[in-house]
């Protein structure tokens, strides 16, 4: 197995401007939360919640995957990324799409939506046409080149509905039909796109960190991307052509077992692994697939009681969908996959020569295990006040500030390493003066 910057991946500078936009965009979610959560117990057609929600998945969610993406799916698919260039390129189209869509949305301005919709599908374009050249140069496509294809693909419809949906708040065009292009729209970026291509790499990535790729079992991994795959385009279809219920529950059931797969999957990986102790990322990724379930759950339950649009379970679902599964699954990888490209670009060089920091000494691991306290506890109080309806956001969303915080702290610890040039000779002394401690 390839490590995660092996010649195949591109330079850092690329998946790093991603993320840099990704962990912008989780600050501002975190500072404004105490203010801003409230807005999802409003109605869903609130301009000021439209930019909340994109804000998240767009920018803090969106940017962290496509940044990820470009580091990672060349070393999962063992060939160089086919442009790199052209992801460059990408990452102004988004960015600028990105500024253009959330001042639109908050504002109520239709030509900064279309705009900003505009260059946001010129972005995913660019980023589908990337991954998708990298993918037909790969030597062998496993379930982990599976998982990335179809996450591609789910990544193309609903970029898709979604340009539809900016277009819509121009001319109406989708008329009696637009909540449904909505909910198909939310299916398959979150179930289509980031739920598989998150579960693809996590196979990829969980195997490493624990030196138990072996004891993969493909044919659950199939079954899983069978299951989760299929069951968000049926369900997506389902909403988009208003088909029998049957036809969603179903769906939803499927997503159900999809995702019991994957937690039997990563539970066996990690009762085989060979780095024994409990690793900063395992907290996150069982807590992740947990919530990934319960959203699941939610779906199945609301489909066969038929609940109305603005029912207070599709709120939780997706709450748990957005910040509970995707929120929590980026912050775990975050943590492996940052410090190892820093220690990488900056220790490196020296070790051998001189002590260098392990990869758990570049952040506060105390500090990493208080947010994902406080980061659960914010969840899972968010989806009792969602279904309870209780007026009680606020507070979830100071919870929620004090987990995101110990995390931005602990980000800004490991970007310290990023930043300091490791051949100084004051950086040197300052970082071995702290190892002696």
């Amino acid at each position: 197995m390839n490590g995660i910057n092996s010649a195949n991946a591109p330079s850092l500078d690329l998946p790093a401007r991603f993320m840099a936009l990704s962990i912008t965009a989780l600050t501002v979610v975190a500072v404004t939360a105490p203010w801003t959560l409230p807005l999802l117990q409003g109605p869903f057609s609130d301009f000021s919640l439209l930019a909340l929600v994109h804000l998240c998945t767009l920018g803090f969610i969106g940017a962290m995957i496509i940044g990820a993406s470009y580091q990672l799916v060349p070393v999962a698919l063992q060939a160089p990324l086919a442009s790199i260039r052209l992801g460059r390129v990408s990452f102004w189209f988004y960015g600028a799409g990105l500024a253009f869509f959330l001042i639109g949305l908050r504002s109520s301005w239709l030509f900064g939506i279309g705009a900003g919709g505009t260059l946001l599908a010129v972005a995913f374009l660019l980023y589908a046409a990337v991954i998708g050249l990298t993918w037909r140069r790969a030597p062998e496509r496993d379930v982990v080149a599976w998982h990335i294809l179809l996450g591609l693909v789910g990544a193309i419809g609903g970029m898709a509905l979604g340009f539809s949906l900016a277009l819509n708040k121009s001319n109406g065009m989708l008329g009696p039909k637009l909540l449904h292009i909505l909910a198909a729209h939310i299916i398959l970026m979150l179930g289509g796109w980031v739920l598989i291509t998150f579960t693809g790499i996590a196979y990829r990535l969980i195997g490493m960190f624990t030196l138990s790729e072996q004891h993969f079992r493909p044919r659950l991994g199939w079954a899983e991307l069978v299951l989760c795959a299929g069951g968000s385009w049926l369900l997506a279809i389902r909403f988009a052509f208003n088909w029998p219920s049957l036809i969603g529950q179903i769906a939803a059931a499927s997503l159900l077992i999809g995702l019991s797969c994957f937690i039997w999957q990563i539970l066996h990986l990690y009762r085989h692994r060979m780095r024994r102790g409990i690793d900063i990322h395992i907290p996150f990724a069982l807590l992740a697939a947990a919530l990934g379930t319960t959203a699941a759950l939610l779906l199945l339950i609301g489909l066969i009681r038929h609940e109305p649009p603005n029912a207070a379970i599709w709120v939780a679902a997706a709450w748990l969908a957005i910040l509970g599964t995707a929120g929590t699954a980026i912050q775990g990888l975050f943590y492996k996959i940052a410090t190892f490209l820093v220690w990488l670009k900056r220790y490196a060089p020296v070790a051998g020569k001189e002590r260098v920091p392990r990869l758990e000494e570049l952040y506060s691991r105390k500090l990493a295990l208080t947010g994902w306290y406080l980061w659960a506890i914010s969840m899972i109080g968010g989806v009792i006040v969602l279904l309870a309806e209780w007026p009680a956001m606020p507070v979830i969303g100071v919870v929620m500030l004090g987990g995101i915080g110990c995390f931005l702290i602990n980000v800004g610890a490991i970007a310290r390493h990023w930043l300091a040039d490791a051949s100084n000779p004051r950086t040197r002394l300052f970082f071995n003066h702290r190892l002696a401690r």
